[in-house]
């Protein structure tokens, strides 16, 4: 059986977890740091790294604002 060709919101969520995961590395950044700036616990953040469809967009805006993603991923993710 020939492969599907990935759903658009299948790459945007694979894109949106790289970005995380980029920014997270530049800037020294650990779970605990950003579960902190959401106001939410460590594995609650972990969760929604994995599935980020799962952010509010209050909780995206604050994550953009924590890792410093730039405006050109913002709006890639977005």
């Amino acid at each position: 059986m020939p492969k599907l060709k990935a759903d658009e919101s299948v790459n945007k969520d694979r894109l949106t977890r790289a970005y995380i995961a980029k920014n997270m590395e530049l800037f020294n950044l650990s779970d605990e740091q950003i579960a902190m700036k959401l106001r939410c616990t460590k594995r609650t953040f972990q969760n929604k790294k994995k599935r980020p469809e799962t952010f509010t967009l209050g909780e995206l805006r604050k994550l953009c604002n924590a890792i410093k993603l730039s405006d050109e991923e913002k709006s890639l993710i977005m």
